[in-house]
């Protein structure tokens, strides 16, 4: 442990000049409310086929969602592992993002790799958010959250950066992903529309939920002690994603991905090439506990 918080405190030293520019990147592009933000927070994921490297990095996680915070939950030291999944932004049937949510959905574009922890064994309740799955599957569900699976990063493709004003918010947009168990089991249909302009000429695509439980719950942490910015915190803090298995058609594209964080982009981490495949998770905006984003 010892080992890892020094490396803690070392990279923090590489993050003080990112952190200097961030007041001027927060001009020029109007924040959305964290309520107008999380209900469109639709993340369809991809495999990442297996052998990958793994990334070799210890991190500190905090959570950053208000209901865990006030809980107490400790933070704890991974290893980050290898990439498993690349998760895109996705709008469900007709429902799309409005106008002011809709330039920072685009980019928000997510890879996960694995990491282990210790169970939570933490009941919750969870209320859907998107009025899609709500009408599909009830408006909550009733969850225990169990072990930690994958810590997911924002990244951009291609070498297409999103601009400036985006990256504001979307550089922040890290969650941490546990295994559930609940009751709920759940069947059916919907169709999903590429958002990132990367993906813009696929054409939308009817997807089949797998006829069983969500498998996870993806809850936004701050890597190494270093919280977002005062005036993304509230729309991050309320970032927490229900992932359904569904089956699809695989995307089957080599993609360069480069990191967006502060704290990775501080670590002098490369761009990674990797293949991506299945299509395996829905994951959709949920609150916890009666813990709602608030609407300014």
């Amino acid at each position: 442990m010892k080992r890892l918080d020094h490396r803690f405190a070392a990279g923090g030293a590489l993050l003080l000049l990112a952190l200097v520019a961030l007041p001027s990147a927060v001009s020029g592009q109007v924040l959305p409310t964290p309520a107008a933000f999380v209900r469109f927070f639709d993340l369809r994921c991809f495999r990442i086929p297996a052998p990958q490297p793994s990334l070799g990095v210890p991190l500190r996680l905090d959570h950053l969602n208000p209901y865990f915070v006030q809980k107490g939950l400790p933070f704890e030291l991974v290893d980050v592992k290898e990439p498993q999944d690349l998760c895109v932004p996705v709008y469900k049937e007709n429902f799309q993002p409005t106008p002011d949510v809709r330039p920072f959905l685009q980019y928000a574009d997510l890879k996960c790799y694995g990491i282990t922890g210790p169970s939570l064994d933490l009941p919750l309740h969870l209320d859907q958010l998107n009025p899609v799955i709500s009408g599909l599957f009830g408006p909550s569900l009733e969850v225990v959250v169990k072990e930690p699976q994958q810590l997911c990063v924002p990244v951009y493709k291609n070498n297409v950066v999103p601009p400036p004003a985006i990256r504001q918010l979307i550089a922040w947009l890290d969650v941490k992903c546990y295994r559930i168990e609940t009751d709920q089991i759940v069947a059916g249909s919907i169709q999903l529309t590429h958002l990132n302009p990367l993906f813009a000429a696929i054409p939308p695509e009817k997807v089949d939920f797998v006829v069983q439980a969500p498998q996870q719950l993806c809850v936004p942490v701050m890597k190494n002690m270093t919280p977002p910015p005062p005036a993304v915190r509230p729309i991050v803090a309320y970032s927490d994603v229900l992932c359904y298995d569904i089956l699809g058609q695989p995307l089957n594209q080599p993609l360069m991905l480069t990191h967006l964080n502060p704290v990775l982009v501080g670590m002098g981490l490369p761009p990674e090439n990797v293949p991506v495949k299945a299509t395996h998770k829905l994951c959709v905006p949920v609150a916890k506990n009666g813990f709602f984003p608030p609407a300014n």
